[in-house]
């Protein structure tokens, strides 16, 4: 939950949504919002959280990211905006229960912009046969996207359906020219948000709020 700074706007869509990621900001509900610490574990414990970028066109792909591509090569993918409907709330409620810590399960209460008139928003849904069994939720800006939410069917859960959903935001960057791609943010105290760095750890910039500035990955290691 937002717990520093959060903002309402009419919209935060093109241009607008950029600047506030550029910032270390990101979205909740109809909120824009910054923080530096979370709680989600239930054990009363604060851990310090980093918002992350990719500057998309200096990612390679590794072995690993491709073979993962390859992996779900039967599946079909589409994109488009971002509208609520049955088949993808039952998805998010299947794979809200499959998770080993606290997450709201109803889709519309966690966005509560369904419509689209605050943000800019699209989804990524992935088929096998015809059946939904993944899809992730970004918001678009004019020069950067946010990455929103990433939801699978458990029983796909040996195609790494998460991290392909990923790999389809940075794809989508990459033929609409789009600069920066906002994954969220990680814990360098808890492992369970690793997996929004592997893309391309070195194509990843962490952000520094004390100094108002994105350095790469491997430098905010060296001096963390």
């Amino acid at each position: 939950m937002p717990d520093e700074n959060a903002e309402i706007h009419e919209t935060i869509k093109g241009s607008h949504l950029d600047d506030f990621l550029a910032r270390g900001w990101y979205r909740s509900g109809f909120m824009i919002f910054t923080t530096h610490f979370i709680s989600p574990f239930g054990d009363n414990k604060n851990y310090r959280v980093y918002w992350l970028r990719y500057l998309v066109s200096a990612v390679q792909l590794s072995k690993k990211t491709r073979a993962i591509l390859a992996a779900n090569r039967e599946f079909t993918v589409a994109c488009h905006p971002f509208r609520l409907t049955a088949e993808v709330d039952a998805l998010h409620k299947l794979y809200a229960s499959d998770l080993k810590f606290e997450a709201n399960n109803d889709l519309a209460h966690l966005l509560l912009d369904i419509y689209n008139q605050v943000f800019d928003s699209h989804i990524i849904k992935v088929r096998h046969n015809g059946k939904l069994i993944a899809f992730g939720i970004f918001d678009k800006g004019l020069h950067s996207i946010a990455g929103i939410i990433n939801c699978y069917d458990p029983a796909y859960k040996k195609y790494s359906p998460g991290k392909f959903i990923m790999l389809q935001k940075y794809l989508y960057c990459l033929r609409n020219n789009i600069t920066y791609y906002y994954p969220g943010y990680f814990s360098t105290e808890h492992p369970v948000f690793d997996y929004k760095l592997f893309i391309d750890k070195a194509a990843t910039e962490v952000y520094l709020p004390g100094n108002d500035i994105w350095i790469g990955y491997d430098l905010f290691r060296e001096n963390l």
